[in-house]
Parts: structure tokens; sequence; C-alpha cells
């Protein structure tokens, strides 16, 4: 967490004055008593719980002493002098537009929002801010702290992350449309309109909210309008024409179900029993505000609101029924919705930042709200006055509370409640900050920002000199950043082009050695071409030749007689019979091979049929050769047609990649064929080119591993 140097530079010299060594020592001497009462010997002995209580207990010890007056007095001071130095070397430095006491408050809300920042804890002295609407900034840090629930956010983040749909509801549809009709029908809400920010942020956290509860009805109406407030206090991380970023609605869903979720019976109003009961004394707070400081108002809602019949004679119970009851029927619609479209977002802001703050305090967020309601009530009695009946009153109120500023609640709040409010707010902090408001403050105010010493007079043409000696400086550090940048810029430049000119001669010694394997891989293609187109041409010249002999014997010779026994194929077809065992045949060691019996051609066999028989067997024999060639054998074969699969398998993947790289989808059954000649053509050039890269791309790939 960053410190304002201003703080840093007050928290050093407090450290180091008399005072603040006084009170040390007398806050030593007070733990070391608590130690020897309690028999422990050393304080780091203690746990951390139980440190603590003994802090708490020593400096409550010295409250109110010399001693702790001295230190704060010594405190505010410094900080006094350190923020107004601050600001004067800003002024002096940076000429900024804002004036001096604007650039006072910024920076002490920056040192606020540093020390929460590091000690939440501390949220509770954010009650010294009551009855004033909070800066923007701490408003977001003090509603962040406030409605903070780490689970809720990491329920949220992780559902996104795992399945985001989920996160989603069933109906998201129709809340996008409740939330546009809302914004447009309500006539607070005209700052939403037209915010892609808002609108998102509201429709997606809502959207949450609704699947969280896995419910299949509707989101209640009142769940619309309590999501606002937060959107309102994001707006300054909210864009009107891009969506929300995923950060802030994580933020927005983390503060809206711990706020939805911690509401009082009375806001709820689920009409229960409990929550009733709570409405009930909810209302009879704000009847007896009405009664006590707006006497006329309360009147007015008893004789609006008493039925016809009962116009008689009332008892003082019986008008502070018919006030109660009055009053339930106005105040139930404003305490469900938190004013939420009754006020304008500034005063709305103002409501909800006191009662935020809080939170910690139990029973102020009713006693707030109802002091709200009644000074709301209060207020428009002028406007209300000439109403006949209740749905007059409920008129005018829609119509002219929008219309109410934060400075006339303020006022009426400082005039009755004020005091009472606070109190409540530190009944257990008798040791807080100082108070913001001068009244009520026990140490003296700062004087530095107003009171500072008046520079002394110079003459025009030294104050000229100065002027210009400043701008020369000026000028020389903005030069030397100029200069430093172009340098640096020059660098990178050139270390971009070294880098460049490596990529380069990489890229062209990989093309280089791709190409050498592509060209040696096509010179084993075509080898391997050539052999086969010699294998096939001789395979060929066989066939032809088989051919012309079996043609040959086909026409046999006039006046030849049919082949006999003694014929020369007779002859060949005797001879070619094994012959009998040997004698050297009979090894033991060696099997006996079978004596097939002697079989001469069938007289019947002509000789050509005998050619076609040894053709056929010649032209099989050179098919399965062929074929033991081109498939392989055994293990060979099934690698060659896994190997093929494969190849097969990439084409088509090759071909559908390339319809949608060149057409942008894959191609329908018969949408090819109804192109033109040219279009086709164009199509196929530039499939055949993605196809042919991609091949030499995984060519390389193979042979570099």
């Amino acid at each position: 967490h960053g410190y304002p140097k201003w703080l840093i530079g007050s928290k050093d010299e407090i450290t180091k004055s008399k005072e603040w060594t006084s009170f040390v020592h007398e806050l030593h001497e007070a733990i070391q008593q608590q130690l020897t009462e309690s028999h422990v010997q050393y304080f780091t002995d203690l746990s951390e719980a139980e440190k603590e209580l003994f802090m708490q207990r020593a400096t409550k010890a010295l409250e109110g002493g010399s001693t702790t007056k001295n230190l704060f007095s010594r405190v505010s001071s410094v900080m006094d002098r350190q923020l107004n130095d601050q600001v004067s070397k800003q002024l002096l430095d940076d000429y900024p537009t804002d004036t001096r006491s604007d650039l006072i408050v910024e920076a002490a809300e920056e040192g606020v929002m540093s020390m929460l920042k590091r000690w939440p804890d501390m949220k509770s002295k954010l009650h010294v801010c009551f009855n004033q609407p909070l800066a923007e900034p701490v408003r977001q840090l003090a509603w962040h702290l406030y409605l903070s629930d780490p689970k809720v956010r990491k329920d949220y983040v992780d559902l996104l992350n795992q399945n985001p749909r989920l996160a989603i509801s069933p109906q998201d549809l129709d809340i996008s449309q409740r939330v546009e009709q809302m914004v447009l029908s309500e006539s607070t809400f005209s700052d939403l309109k037209g915010s892609i920010g808002h609108f998102y942020a509201m429709k997606a956290t809502l959207s949450y909210h609704h699947a969280r509860q896995q419910i299949k009805g509707r989101l209640p109406d009142i769940d619309y309008f309590l999501v606002v407030p937060f959107v309102l206090v994001a707006s300054p991380s909210l864009s009107r024409r891009d969506p929300a970023p995923g950060k802030v609605v994580a933020l927005l869903v983390e503060e809206y179900l711990t706020y939805m979720s911690t509401r009082p019976g009375y806001i709820v109003d689920s009409g229960s029993q409990l929550h009733n009961e709570e409405m009930k004394g909810f209302v009879d707070k704000i009847a007896s505000i009405l009664e006590k400081h707006y006497g006329p108002t309360a009147s007015l809602i008893s004789r609006n609101f008493v039925p016809a019949r009962e116009k008689i004679v009332a008892t003082e119970k019986g008008s502070r029924a018919v006030l109660v009851e009055g009053l339930t029927d106005l105040v139930r619609p404003m305490a469900r919705t938190m004013l939420i479209g009754y006020l304008n977002f500034e005063t709305l802001l103002y409501v909800w930042d006191q009662y935020i703050i809080g939170q910690d305090v139990p029973g102020f967020s009713t006693e707030w709200l109802a002091v709200v309601m009644a000074t709301l009530l209060g207020l428009l009695h002028d406007k209300l006055k000439n109403c006949q009946n209740p749905q007059e009153i409920e008129t005018a109120l829609n119509g002219n509370s929008p219309s109410l500023t934060v400075q006339q609640f303020q006022y009426q709040v400082k005039r009755y409640h004020y005091r009472e409010l606070y109190a409540m707010l530190t009944s257990d902090q008798k040791a807080a900050l100082p108070v913001l408001d001068p009244t009520q403050s026990v140490h003296p105010s700062w004087r530095h920002w107003y009171n500072d010493q008046i520079p002394p007079y110079t003459k025009p043409q030294d104050r000229r000199k100065a002027r210009e000696e400043r701008e020369a400086e000026r000028e020389r550090l903005l030069q030397q950043q100029r200069d430093a940048e172009r340098l640096r810029k020059e660098g990178e430049s050139r270390e971009r082009k070294a880098e460049h000119g490596e990529v380069m001669k990489l890229a062209a010694s990989e093309r280089a050695r791709l190409d050498q394997e592509r060209i040696a891989l096509e010179d084993l293609l075509d080898d391997e071409r050539r052999r086969r187109l010699d294998a096939e041409r001789k395979a060929q010249e066989e066939i032809e030749n088989l051919r012309r002999e079996l043609d040959a014997l086909k026409k046999p010779q006039p006046g030849t007689r049919p082949p006999s026994t003694f014929s020369f194929s007779s002859y060949i077809s005797r001879m070619l019979i094994p012959p009998p065992p040997s004698p050297a045949s009979q090894v033991a060691s060696l099997a006996a091979i079978p004596e097939s019996p002697a079989r001469t051609p069938a007289p019947t066999l002509n000789p050509q049929v005998q050619a076609e028989e040894v053709v056929l067997d010649f032209l099989t024999r050179i098919r399965r050769s062929m074929d033991k060639i081109a498939s392989g054998e055994g293990e060979d074969a099934k690698v060659l047609d896994a190997e093929t699969s494969k190849f097969i398998q990439t084409n088509v993947q090759d071909i559908k990649r390339a319809q949608m790289e060149v057409f942008g989808h894959r191609l329908q059954p018969g949408e090819f064929e109804a192109m033109d000649a040219m279009r086709q053509k164009q199509a196929s050039d530039q499939m055949m080119a993605l196809i042919q890269k991609w091949r030499e791309d995984r060519r390389a790939r193979d042979s570099r591993r």
C-alpha cells in the first residue's frame, strides 16, 4: 500500500518526538504491570488475541492523561504542517488548476484511503464522517470494507473459471429486458440511460443472483431496484460504451449479495410474522419522530388515512393507531426499496453512505432510516397539505421527493438528531480519531493551510528572472528526458533490427536446407519412377511376346498330326518329372522326398491350351510380383498399409482445412460443381497451394526430428 509523502513525513517526525517517546514509555509500563498481575514473564509468550487485549487495556489506561493529550496535539500539528508543505510545493511546482483547499482535501483523502487499505479494521473511524456524503474514492473503499465477503466473490470467480454458463440465469433474456425497462421508466434513473457498462453490470449481477437461488420463478422487482446504488458507486470503473469488466462485476456481486443477506426484516418485508413485527416497530419509530418534530405532517397523515365512518372523535391512542396504520402504507414501499426511485442519485447516495458506515453498530441502521423517512415526510409537508386521500399523498411523494437535496437532510439531521445518532456511533470509541466538526474537536484546528506565511515581496524583474530560470530548468529537464527517451528508442530499434537480421538468416538457412531436402527427395522419386517405368516396359514387352507366341500357337499348321506320346512336348514333360530317389537321398538325417508318379500330358490336351496355361501362369506370377513390389509382404505390408491410411487421412484433413481457409466453410455436396469454371479453377489453385505448403511444412518438421 503506497502512502502519500506527507503522511510518511508525519510518521517519521512523530516517532522522533519526545511526546512519542514519553507515550511509548508509559504504554510499556502499563503493559508490564498487566504482565505482572497476570503472572506472565514475557509479552511474547502471549497469543495474538491476548497481545491485542493487553494493548487495548494499556491504551485505555493512558486515555485522558497528559501524555496522550500532548501526543495527540503533537500529531495534529505535525500533520497540519506536513500536509500544508506538500500542497505548497505542489502549487509552486505543478501550477495546478485546483484551489489550495481542494488540494488539502484530496491529499487528506489519499492519506485516509492508504491507511484504511492497510488496516481495514479501522473502518469504524469512518463514523466521524457521519452526516456527510463520502467523497467518491472514499465511498468506493468504505462500501467495499463494510460489504466484503471473500467467500461470495471466490464462489463467483471459481464458477466463471469452471463453467461460465452456470453463472448465467436461464431467464437471462427476461432479466435483460426488465433491467432495460426499469431504466427507461424511472425518471430518477436518467443518468443510466444509454450506458452499456451500467446495463451490463446490473444484468450480470442480477443474472448470477437468480442463478444462485436456483428458482424457476422471476426475481422480485425490489431486487432490480436494490442493485442500482452499487452500480452508481462503481461508475468510475464503468464505460458508457463498453460492457463492464469482469473484475468490476465480481466486486458488484460480492457487495450486492452481502447487502441482500444482511437486510433487516422490515426491508425484506416477506410477510412473515417476524418481519411484520419489525415493520411495526420501525413505523412506530417514524411516528414518534413525526409527532415530536413534525406535528403538522403527522396530523395531515392521520386525517387523510382515517376511514370515512370513523372521522368523528378519536382518542389519543386511536389517533396514534391511525397514524401508524397510515404510515405503514406510505413507508412500506419506501423501506423495501431503500428510497431508490424516490430520491435523486446524489441524495440517495448520501442516505446510503450513513446506512453503510453504521453497519457495525447494532440498531443504528434502523434509527437512521426512521429519521430519514420522517425527515422526508416533514420536508414535503407543503406539497402534501392539499392532499385529500392516501392516493394523492403517494402521488405527491413520488413527484416531489426527487427534488430534495443533501443540504436539506443535513440541516434537519443536524438540528434534531445529530447528537443522539453520533453518540450511538461512537459509544464504544472514546479514543476515536478527531472528528471533522470543529465544534466537537478537542484539538486545535489546522491553521497552516490558510495561515501560512506570506512570501516576501520581490521586484517584477526579479520574479521574471526567477520564472525564466525555472522555465529554463524545466526545459532542460524535459530535454534530458526527451534525449533519454530518444536514445532508448534508438537502442531498442537497433536491437530489433539485429534480432530481425538473425531471424532472417535463420529463416534463409532453413529454407535452403528444406530446398535441398526437397530436391533430393524429388531426385529419389524420379529414380524410383524411372525404375518402375522400365520394369513396366519390360513386363509389357514380355506380355507382347507371349501374346504373339500365343497367337502363333492358336493357328495350327495344315497337315500336322496330333502330338503323340513320343512327341517333343511329351518328352519335355517326362523329363520335368522328378527322378526316383537315389542312394544318396537315403541318408538318415534327411527326410525322404516322396516320388510323384510319372504323368504324361493328356492326349486330348492340344498345344493351344498348353500355351494359354503357360501364359496365364506367367501373367499370374508377374501380377503377384508387382503386388509384392507395390504393397510389400508380411510386416512391411502392415507398415505400408498404416502409412497409406495415415497419408489418406492427412490429405482429407488438408482438403477440409483448405476449404475453411478459401471458402470460410466446408463445402456441401454439389456446391463445388455449381460454381463456374473460372471460380472452380481459382479455388482449386488456392487449395492446392495451401495443401502443398502444409505438406512441405510437415516434411520439414519430420526431417528435423
